[in-house]
């Protein structure tokens, strides 16, 4: 295994990003290179923009977003949805479907949070590097 992992993680604007602050709670004790981008919402994480962030380089993908029953926009379901099929194809690619993650979180969730980054970056320091994306297509 060569270097650190790369995790991207996407979150919901309405509830992960603006109470937890990622980028600086991510900054100490997770080994690894861990990206926040921030959406308007986790329904607007299409399986492209997940690809495109392996294509990139990132070992692992999660997505964040409003718990069910505190999203004002649905797209929560779409997300898991689009997440659940995009698994399945990547399995079909040779592609772990561990190495994409999807989690809910309140806005007052940080603990939460960053326990749920710091299993998936383990997890994902576990199954290495990804082959390139191009190389599977």
């Amino acid at each position: 295994m060569s270097g650190k992992p790369k995790v991207v993680v996407f979150c919901c604007n309405w509830s992960v990003y603006p109470g937890l602050q990622l980028s600086r709670m991510l900054d100490d004790g997770i080994d690894a290179t861990v990206e926040p981008i921030v959406t308007m919402c986790s329904g607007r994480v299409s399986p492209e923009l997940v690809v495109e962030a392996f294509s990139r380089g990132a070992w692992g993908v999660m997505v964040t977003g409003c718990p069910p029953e505190e999203c004002d926009h649905d797209g929560n379901y779409s997300a898991r949805r689009r997440m659940t099929l995009l698994r399945n194809t990547l399995e079909q690619l040779g592609i772990s479907p561990e190495r994409i993650a999807m989690d809910w979180f309140s806005a007052g969730e940080s603990a939460e949070l960053k326990s749920a980054v710091s299993e998936f970056t383990e997890q994902i320091s576990q199954l290495g590097p990804m082959k390139s994306v191009q190389e599977l297509a």
